[in-house]
């Protein structure tokens, strides 16, 4: 083998674990990325249900205080 041959030979290894290195904090950050959608996703439902359930308290509330406004 030439010392061409053997740089070239070096610089593919090098490509290759600077790739395989990129491609697992990739790999990395897309699973914490998930994780934290899936959490975002659930405390957004809980959140509407929340939001759901005071919006029906505030119309009760209205209704009552139009009940007591006419009688």
């Amino acid at each position: 083998m030439t010392e061409l041959e053997r740089q070239l030979l070096s610089a593919l290894e090098q490509l290759q674990q600077d790739y395989s290195k990129r491609l697992d904090e990739w790999e990395n950050a897309f699973a914490e990325w998930r994780t934290m959608s899936g959490l975002m996703q659930r405390e957004n439902a809980a959140l509407s249900e929340r939001v759901t359930g005071l919006s029906r308290q505030v119309q009760s509330l209205s209704d009552q205080l139009r009940r007591l406004s006419k009688g």
